[in-house]
Order: structure tokens, then sequence, then C-alpha cells
């Protein structure tokens, strides 16, 4: 009776919002004023998701799911070509001053704010990023200090920043550099972002209607500046908590245009030769590197033997030892079976992220051979595993060593990972020398409740690029990023290795004139870590695995770094998905393209 009550009260609660003044409807497609997104002849495209917006705010808000629609609805300064090369956007041109610490951009004609129906509300001018900075009042990738941000005129916009930054432009996609309207901004104060209708679009797309956990639609804007290279009508995004589970079903039945392909259907459907033509898998992702990282300032409980292991892992011939008994090919088949060496990655910096004078930063002369080579080697693991033990019984270490290895269960595979490559390790180097013990960790939360809280001695770490140099790909080894601790180590050896490298970065961060230098200095820094095994390479991310798509995603924008990726613009809906053959063919020419 109590059930039977409470549904009656929602229902009647649901029905007077629903006919309320301030609550939400579905948009008046018959008095709209962007008409050709709704006629018959509207190109349309069709997802579902599950992992519903959290902030409609683009000024403060920069994660993953929020960006999905911010980076179609508002334009930057820059904009990006499918090989993410940095193009013109907003800003027609751009020019620095000679020590990088002054850059003045000028804005094109014809760019304008419309509100939620697409309706002119002002110009677009310098003073909105202006105003923006003053909102913002930080800047997220803490990787440079701005000084002052000034609009000298209506089409003039000035970034005065505390010291050189030779990748200031690769930024700019950034949340605290993006544009608002201040008179906008002004007139309704505390009520900007809380919904649809309390934004203003300059981008592609304007997010005509939002009603969370229901649906998103996003419209052509029909006076974007740019508007002959959007060919996407309108999107429609409905939410659905079982959307992995429904999605390949209504995209066959021809419900939706895109699905992502759960890993344990995968083989099932390849098999079927009527599915398996529109099955392909999706771009690595190559914006962030997984890596094993050793913890050299162990803070777990005392069962798993901290002090010993603290020995253990200032010995630089364990941890080579341990490097290369991990066949790295194995454990990626369980994410990508059918080419998991797409997914290897022998270096930090991963493959295919920084170009300098066409050449790929992993390929420059210092990281050559480590790029070239596998690290998975049983001969180099016998020999640093009898030149470490000898040193370790020195040091008075017990053996076993115990290497505690949490994973996060929340992440498919991983657990499985976690198992097989204990049982590399274990049998490269042998029982009665290691014991490593897998456990799950926290579902919630496990970066900061187990790798920074230095709860682990050996476990798998991510870093991603937050702009287009080498610098980005520092951050895990600086000191206090609470991944590895190896600036707390009280061994004295790996106290000189960590200041040898800290003295390489500092050095190739002081070169802002001379690109080639540049990258070479930071490649060394680089490889000066690898060849002391403070950290394992391990692999780029899988993206979003294998997919049915219509879209095909080499004609959109591309970015090594941010959320570019995700824009709707350039991209066309095509009669199929391409298969598995279709998407190398266009995988391949695109990597030839760079």
């Amino acid at each position: 009776m109590k059930k039977t009550y409470r549904l009656i009260i929602s229902c009647i609660l649901s029905l007077m919002l629903l006919l309320s003044g301030c609550g939400y409807s579905l948009p008046d497609i018959e008095h709209h004023l962007m008409e050709d997104a709704f006629s018959d002849g509207a190109v349309v495209y069709r997802t579902l998701y599950a992992s519903e917006v959290v902030s409609l705010n683009y000024l403060t808000d920069d994660s993953i799911v929020d960006s999905i629609i911010s980076v179609n609805v508002i334009d930057d300064l820059v904009d990006y070509d499918d090989h993410g090369n940095i193009i013109p956007g907003l800003a027609s041109s751009w020019e620095s001053s000679d020590d990088l610490t002054k850059w003045t951009f000028h804005l094109r004609d014809g760019i304008t704010w419309v509100d939620y129906n697409g309706e002119y509300y002002a110009d677009v001018t310098a003073d909105d990023w202006v105003c923006a900075y003053e909102y913002a009042k930080t800047d997220k990738t803490s990787s440079v200090s701005v000084a002052s941000v000034e609009a000298k005129d209506d089409k003039t916009l000035i970034y005065t920043l505390n010291e050189p930054c030779p990748f200031f432009t690769s930024l700019l996609s950034y949340s605290c550099y993006l544009p608002v309207c201040r008179a906008y901004l002004d007139k309704i104060g505390n009520l900007f972002a809380k919904d649809y209708k309390h934004l203003l679009y300059n981008g592609a797309y304007v997010l005509h209607y939002f009603q969370p956990f229901e649906q998103q639609i996003l419209v052509k804007n029909p006076s974007y500046w740019d508007k002959d290279n959007v060919f996407i009508d309108r999107i429609e995004n409905r939410f659905d908590y079982d959307a992995t589970d429904v999605s390949t079903s209504m995209y066959l039945n021809g419900s939706i245009d895109r699905a992502i392909v759960p890993s344990e259907k995968l083989k099932t459907y390849l098999e079927d030769p009527e599915i398996s033509d529109h099955i392909h898998r999706t771009r690595p992702n190559n914006t962030a590197s997984n890596f094993y990282a050793f913890n050299f300032y162990p803070r777990f409980d005392s069962k798993y033997e901290p002090e010993n292991w603290a020995k253990a892992v200032a010995n630089e011939n364990f941890r080579k030892a341990i490097m290369y008994s991990i066949d790295r090919v194995t454990l990626l088949s369980i994410y990508e079976p059918y080419m998991p060496t797409l997914l290897l990655s022998n270096t930090i910096t991963p493959p295919g992220t920084l170009y300098i004078n066409g050449q790929d930063y992993a390929s420059l002369p210092s990281l050559k051979e480590i790029t070239e080579r596998d690290s998975y080697n049983l001969s180099l693991t016998s020999y640093y595993r009898k030149m470490a033990r000898k040193e370790l019984r020195e040091a008075g270490c017990s053996f076993p060593i115990k290497i505690l290895m949490p994973y996060d269960p929340s992440v498919e595979g991983w657990g499985l990972e976690a198992d097989k490559i204990a049982v590399q390790i274990e049998a490269a180097l042998g029982r009665n020398f290691v014991d490593v013990i897998v456990e799950a960790g926290s579902s919630t939360g496990f970066e900061m409740s187990v790798i920074n809280s230095g709860k682990f001695a050996l476990t798998k770490c991510s870093t991603s690029s937050d702009y287009y140099d080498p610098q980005t790909w520092t951050d895990p080894l600086v000191d206090g990023s609470n991944y590895t601790f190896w600036e707390k180590c009280e061994d004295e050896e790996v106290k000189k290795l960590n200041q040898g490298w800290n003295s390489l970065v500092k050095d190739a961060a002081a070169i802002t004139n001379d690109f080639e230098k540049r990258y070479s200095a930071f490649a060394g820094a680089e490889k000066y870590a690898i060849d002391h095994a403070i950290v394992i390479p391990f692999s780029i991310l899988n993206g979003d695995g294998y997919e049915m798509c219509k879209l095909n995603e080499f004609e959109g924008e591309y970015s090594h770094y941010g959320y570019a990726s995700n824009r709707y613009k350039f991209k066309k809906i095509h009669d199929k998905s391409m298969n598995l053959e279709e998407y190398y063919a266009a995988y391949w020419e695109w990597i030839a393209g760079f």
C-alpha cells in the first residue's frame, strides 16, 4: 500500500512539474528558429549514453563527460585539423613576442553569441576572454602563469605571461581560456549555466534541449562562422543506464547510429558475417599513457613488510629484473585480442603524440633504441636477478620479497591483468625470490586511496597530456606528484637519481627558443628515468574498443591532448559503419599523414 501511495504522489509531482512554467518540456518543433535542423531532410545522428553531465559551466569544469557537450557548443581561439595541427578558430591569426611572454590574438569577423533557440544575443569580442579570466580566476593546467589578459579593442586580445611559454596555443581549449559574454553574465549572475536556457553559444552547435537523465539535443548553429564545415544538422543523445547492454541491438535495428560492442560479445559478433560487416575498432587513445610505478616510500600494512620492500626497490638491478620479466603484449591482449601491439608503448611519452620537424618524439636519438625494443627479455631478467639477489642479501633483505600489487576492480580487465603479471614475475624470478600479492583496491577513488597514499609496492598508473610539449609527460615523476615518491627515498643512490633527473628536466624546460633542442633535452630526461627503471612503460589507452558507428572519426578534428576529438564538426554520417578491413585502411592512411 505504501509503495502504491508513493507511486501516486510521484506521478502527481511529475505532472505538476511538466505543466509548470519552470519545468522542462520538449522543444517546440513547430515554432523554432532552426527549421533546417528539424526538417524532413535533416541529417540526424542518434546515440545512447549512460554517464550524465554534472555541470554545464564550461568556465569551471573540464571533466571528460561534461566536455562532450561544451566542446561542441563553445569555440576556442584556435581550432584543430584531422591530424592535431593547430589552425585558426575564433582567432584568425596570432603572434607572440620574441621572449614568448606576450601573445596577441586577432579575432575574425562575423562571430556571435546566440541563445538556445539560435537567436542572436551579441557579437563575440575580445573582452569576453577578459571576463572569463576574471570569472574563472585559475589556470587548471598549472603549466603557465598569466600576468594579465587585456582587450586592446573589440578584435584584439593580449595575454601577458609571467614566464616564457612555447606551447601556449595548445592550452587555449581549457576552461580558463574560453570566452563568456560579459553583458549576459552580468545580467543573469548566479543563474549562469544552471541549465541549457541560461547559456550562450558560439560554437558549431547549440544545446537546444537538455533534460538530465532523459535527452540532449544539439542543433546546428545557424549563425556559426564556419557552418559550411558542419554536416550534421541535429544530434540526439538519449540517456539509458543500460546503454552498453542495449546499444548493439538498437544499432542493428536502426534505432541509433553508434554502439560500443561489449568485449564479451565481440568474438561472437565478429564470427557473424552479417554483424561483423558493421564492426570496427576505435582509434587507440594516445593522449594518455599507462606505466607500472615502483613505490620508493611504502606506507602499506606491516604484514606486507614495507621496510623490506624499501630496501629491495632501492636496488636498480632488482627493478630491472622485474621490468624485463613482464610480457606486455600478452597482458594487452586482454584489452585488444586481435592486435595488442597497437596499444604498446615502450616510452612514457607514447609514439605518435609529439612531432618535431616531422619526426616522432619517441624516435628521437635518445629514445629510438627504447622505442624499437621489446623490454620482455628473460635472459636479462636472469642476469639482473642474479646480481640483485647478491646485493639484496648483503643489504639485509629477507626472501621472498613481498610485492603488494593492488588493482582497481572497477576497471574492466585490470584484475585479470594483475593476476597474469603476478604469474609472469614469479615465474621469471622464482617464488623463493619474490611473492607477488594481488589485491583489489577501492572501486571508488582508487588513485587517491591507493596510489597517492603510497599503499602499494608496484601498480599500474596513468598520466595524460595537458598540452603539446614533452614537459607534460614529466608530471608523474615530478617531486610531490604522489606516484613513485622517489624524492622521499632514503637510499643515497635513489636520491642521486632523483636529483639527476630533476636537473635534466629543469635544463630542458629552460630551453624556450629552440624546439629541437628542447625536445631532445626532454627525451634525454625520459631515457634517464627508463634506463634506471624508475617506472616501467606499458601502454596507451584502448579508446572505446570496438564499435558500430556511421561516423568516420578520421574525418573530424583531432588533438594529442584535451577533448577536440569529441567535436562533431567536419564529421559526416555515412550509410553504414566501417568494417575492420575498411577501418585499418583508413587508420594506416591517417597515420601516414603525420
